[in-house]
């Protein structure tokens, strides 16, 4: 082929290749970003592009096919388009693909690896087909044919496991999201009834004693500043309740980017709860003690929740300040009964250690509960 000729022929290409190429990209672009949730237009997209790769690996195996040495890199690129059309997972588009690409390979074998028209050499059909099968040309193309139909069937194979085990994530998804909005209710639910029957756990001036007191008393126990600080946290999250309620509202219709956000207000809620538990153990216990019901099964019971010394120490200046405070169940105790009272029965739900610091320090405790 003359250089002339070349030239003509990669201008012709060009120039025909431009508007179909521009015409694929506008409308693969409008497809893509016009509605991203929209599945149907997702799959014309999907079928769009398939359509794309190949079109761009025939042309430019239509510029090299005659090229020394770049012919063989061209039709590679055959193979690699539909390796890539094999990664958007889709058996029905590999399947459907396959059709039109073996057809347009035969086409691209004839008209331009062999040149057929050539081997003709003005002969008829008639003359011509017996010569056919009898020609290496015939041969090559039998080969590459059988060599693309075995390629084709292990690409459908890997896209059929690859669809199946996506298919299946799916599904586990699907029931995965299904408990998650069954939790979320009944977490929701739990949340409002703990929230509604622990209203008159929720006294803020109370709250800030019990903080007050419980300092005091884990510096006078000799623990760290760091976990002092994080005593006066606990002693006082329960306050944080309302954040928790307004965001159990629409936890049915929680978005996918907001997930993070919904753990850390579940995580919110179960430290709010489990404040709210220590609370109303304190409240337990003074009621017991008042109404004289307290026994050894009671005492058991208490000590099994919440037994850490840091839940301890927000347990006895909660009780300290119950037991000095007006209840519906009892009149205000003075700090010498509450004291009696730590001496002897009290005393049995607290670390040794600790009731001995408050027994030491009590005339401080007193003076805090009076000035606060």
């Amino acid at each position: 082929m003359s250089l002339a000729t070349t030239d003509v022929s990669d201008w012709v290409i060009s120039v025909l290749a431009f508007p179909v190429t521009f015409v694929i990209n506008k409308v693969l672009k409008k497809l893509i970003y016009l509605d991203t949730e929209d599945k149907a237009k997702q799959g014309v997209a999907m079928y769009v592009a398939a359509f794309y790769i190949f079109f761009s690996a025939i042309l430019i195996y239509a510029r090299l096919y005659d090229v020394p040495y770049f012919e063989t890199g061209g039709y590679i690129l055959l193979y690699y388009a539909v390796v890539v059309i094999s990664l958007y997972q889709d058996r029905k588009l590999l399947s459907q693909g396959f059709q039109v690409i073996i057809a347009l390979l035969t086409a691209i074998h004839l008209i331009w690896t062999y040149n057929f028209h050539g081997l003709v050499a003005g002969q008829s059909i008639l003359e011509f087909l017996p010569n056919l099968t009898r020609l290496p040309e015939f041969k090559d193309i039998l080969l590459r044919t059988l060599l693309f139909i075995l390629f084709y069937f292990v690409l459908y194979a890997i896209v059929s496991m690859g669809q199946y085990m996506q298919e299946e994530r799916k599904k586990e998804l699907i029931k995965r999201r299904q408990v998650q909005n069954d939790f979320s209710h009944i977490v929701g639910d739990l949340f409002n009834v703990v929230f509604s029957s622990s209203y008159i756990l929720m006294d803020k001036r109370h709250a800030y004693q019990v903080q007050q007191m419980s300092q005091k008393l884990a510096d006078y126990y000799g623990m760290n500043q760091e976990t002092i600080k994080g005593l006066n946290e606990y002693s006082m999250v329960h306050l944080q309740y309302q954040e928790i309620k307004n965001s159990l509202k629409g936890m049915d219709t929680f978005p996918e980017q907001q997930y993070d956000q919904l753990k850390e207000k579940t995580e919110l809620g179960a430290r709010i709860a489990k404040r709210i538990q220590l609370a109303q153990k304190c409240e337990d216990i003074a009621r017991a003690h008042i109404e004289d019901t307290a026994n050894e099964t009671f005492l058991k019971e208490m000590l099994l929740i919440q037994p850490e010394v840091e839940a301890q120490i927000i347990l006895l200046s909660d009780l300290y300040i119950t037991m000095r405070s007006v209840r519906s169940y009892k009149r205000p105790m003075t700090h010498s009964q509450v004291l009696k009272q730590f001496q002897g029965e009290l005393g049995h739900y607290f670390d040794y250690d600790l009731k001995e610091r408050f027994l030491k320090f009590h005339d401080e405790f007193a003076e805090m509960f009076i000035n606060f």
